[in-house]
């Protein structure tokens, strides 16, 4: 992390009320946690002064992904060690270490184990967001129907984004899914299951919408995850043709078909539970 990267990580941490106002010149600010004694050569800033925004920690954890993010850092990559840190954002170890847990739990980074570890840049995926999102959707005492009329109602606008903003490598990317689905089709079915699962991932991604394709995956994720969906062979070419009818009318770019095609395909999938297993529709989806 370069040192101009450093002095605009405290100079954030000055801001007040999200605003994006600074002060400048001013010295790092620390909490008042036991461990955050005050360092020779640093000057404090008075009591009155210290921003009401949020705790240091999670302030310093927003530093830290910003710079992730504008610097591009690959999953894999090594984070500067504690004492770097400690020196970069001026506060004391306590508060560090709570903020690279905050991260840790968002699945932005791993904490590598010894002597030659540290904080790891990882690859943050739709299944983090899914399992944040739990937590939520079960405090509110939102039920399984809930999550399945959420992707009725989402993932009918991505089959439309999709066919809107198809790109010729998203193309290929569509058919080579169609043909997943032929050279599975008598797979055991788990891996017919992630192939099924898989035809939705595209069509998300090719919406071009970064957030909503996240969203999307993370309620598949969900679905999956409480879910032992059989898929005996003989059920499976429905799905494989339904599949089928969508990817055509999105490389057609035909907006208005794959919408209506996705929405009955997803509304299938909710009879399906409905008539298999109704109990599942009331149950809370529960933190994972």
């Amino acid at each position: 992390m370069a040192a101009a990267g450093a002095g605009a990580s405290r100079a954030r941490r000055t801001r007040a009320g999200g605003t994006g106002d600074s002060v400048a010149a001013v010295a790092p600010v620390a909490d008042d946690s036991a461990d955050d004694a005050e360092r020779p050569g640093q000057e404090r800033l008075a009591w009155l002064d210290i921003p009401r925004s949020g705790k240091i920690s999670e302030t310093i954890a927003r530093d830290i992904l910003d710079d992730i993010v504008q610097r591009k850092l690959p999953p894999g990559t090594m984070l500067a060690s504690e004492a770097v840190m400690l020196d970069r954002y001026g506060v004391g170890r306590a508060s560090l270490r709570e903020a690279l847990r905050i991260l840790e739990i968002h699945g932005l980074i791993k904490i590598k184990p010894g002597p030659r570890g540290g904080p790891v840049v990882a690859e943050v995926t739709s299944a983090d967001l899914g399992r944040s999102a739990t937590f939520f959707f079960h405090a509110i005492g939102g039920t399984f129907a809930d999550l399945l009329g959420a992707r009725l109602a989402i993932e009918p606008m991505m089959a439309r984004l999709a066919a809107t903003n198809l790109t010729a490598a998203g193309a290929e990317e569509l058919k080579r899914a169609v043909d997943d689905h032929e050279r599975d089709a008598t797979r055991p079915a788990s891996s017919w299951g992630r192939t099924s699962a898989g035809f939705h991932v595209i069509v998300n991604g090719l919406s071009g919408n970064k957030v909503l394709d996240m969203l999307c995956r993370a309620l598949l994720d969900i679905h999956a995850e409480r879910t032992q969906t059989e898929f005996p062979v003989s059920g499976r070419g429905d799905v494989s043709r339904a599949h089928q009818r969508i990817a055509q009318a999105i490389l057609d770019g035909d907006a208005d078909a794959a919408e209506q095609r996705m929405r009955r395909h997803v509304q299938a999938q909710i009879t399906n539970v409905r008539q298999t297993r109704p109990e599942m529709l009331d149950e809370l989806i529960d933190w994972r």
